[in-house]
């Protein structure tokens, strides 16, 4: 087996590779969108591919396997730099996946901490239990999973309360949800999650018009929502078919009296009378409250799994030569 720095003549048996990988996971995730996303995939393979992050593993003048990172960026999940892989980034072939897998994570990633990147993640398919295992036996730990429900195979709800309104929100009319948006901000940075947001995107997020906002309603009073968005982080969520629910929260004095549910069974109605057979998630598994609700509902194609190394050991060679020395 040997490693190789990933050029255009290989974009064509990387992409039947993914295309193997994806047609294995819908066989285990019944929800999933089940067509084969070639183009798609294909972008995506080539995007990276003109990156300088990534190799090929090539057996016999086959490749077998590869891994690719998008370009690195500061302040990925830390005040360091990190590259993120993103599903179609990589896949992996053979009889000993789980060993190509992590030759892979040593060949690339010591390109990329020899350059001062500090943080890795990867999105991988929920159900490839050999590379998750391989994944989490280098280091890594899962961080947030993307998630589907096939519309038609929901159990739907019948019994709404009477005394709850559920309205879309509109333009400036969405900050009507800024006092719920902040108390999940303050969730979200608590244990056992500690994600800290950045408030500069949470300024955005009311200004960007491709995010929907439906709200439920007592008395006037906003006391939870849900929005709606037609991306996501995945090339699954971006089909056409498909909404992608991208926030939620109910007020803490409304907890378990089901309106998360009814909120949620209404976009699945707004959903379907919009002609889109599948809604979508993604949540942090950090969450328990999230992983406890929407796994309830959805099923998890998709576990992003992440790294982060001491950053002491960039130039670590040098001290140890000194001090030798």
């Amino acid at each position: 087996m040997k490693f190789q720095n990933m050029e255009p003549r290989h974009v064509k048996e990387a992409l039947a590779l993914a295309l193997e990988e994806y047609g294995i996971e819908c066989t285990k995730c019944p929800q999933l969108i089940k067509r084969s996303f070639e183009k798609e995939l294909e972008a995506i393979i080539q995007r990276l591919f003109r990156n300088k992050y990534g190799k090929v593993a090539v057996e016999n003048g086959k490749v077998i396997g590869y891994l690719a990172f998008e370009e690195p960026r500061d302040g990925f999940h830390g005040n360091v730099k990190g590259a993120f892989s993103p599903l179609g980034g990589s896949a992996f072939a053979g009889d000993n996946r789980d060993m190509l897998a992590s030759k892979l994570l040593q060949e690339v990633t010591a390109d990329l901490v020899a350059d001062g990147i500090c943080s890795f993640a990867l999105s991988r398919y929920a159900h490839d239990e050999e590379v998750g295992r391989s994944l989490v036996m280098n280091g890594f730990g899962i961080r947030c999973s993307d998630a589907i429900m096939k519309l038609s195979f929901r159990t739907k709800i019948s019994d709404f309360n009477e005394d709850i309104r559920f309205q879309e929100l509109v333009k400036d009319d969405k900050k009507e949800i800024s006092r719920l948006k902040k108390e999940l901000i303050k969730h979200l940075c608590s244990a056992p999650t500690f994600f800290p947001a950045n408030i500069a995107h949470y300024d955005n997020w009311f200004e960007n018009d491709r995010i929907r906002v439906f709200v439920a309603k007592e008395n006037n009073r906003v006391i939870g929502y849900m929005s709606l968005d037609t991306e996501a982080e995945t090339f699954v969520s971006e089909s056409d078919n498909i909404y992608n629910i991208c926030g939620a929260y109910v007020d803490k004095e409304y907890r378990n009296k089901g309106i998360a549910q009814q909120l949620l069974e209404h976009l699945c109605e707004i959903s379907e009378r919009e002609g889109k057979e599948y809604l979508g998630v993604d949540c942090e598994t950090l969450n328990p409250t999230a992983l406890r609700f929407w796994g309830k509902y959805f099923e998890n194609y998709t576990y992003g799994y992440a790294r982060r190394i001491d950053e002491r050991v960039l130039g670590y060679d040098k001290y140890l030569e000194n001090e030798w020395n």
